[in-house]
């Protein structure tokens, strides 16, 4: 999937290309679409240093048993 965003929105938004995907990304992650792992491998980051996005952002992590167990199975630790 792509999604393009215009350029005079992100401008009006005071935003760059970047800040907007991680914007995004934040957003699905908020909502439990994807989890930390995933949502590090979209920004091309690792899952701690998008755990540090979210907290730079004043957010917090999404994290429970389940996230562990898949965790543990995908080798993520």
């Amino acid at each position: 999937m792509k999604i393009i965003i215009p350029d005079n929105l992100a401008q009006k938004c005071g935003i760059n290309e970047r800040e907007a995907l991680e914007l995004l990304v934040m957003a699905i992650y908020k909502t439990k679409g994807i989890h930390g792992s995933l949502s590090g491998k979209i920004l091309g980051i690792s899952e701690i240093e998008f755990h540090k996005l979210l907290a730079g952002a004043g957010e917090t992590v999404n994290y429970d048993i389940n996230d562990l167990i898949d965790d543990i199975k995908n080798n993520d630790l």
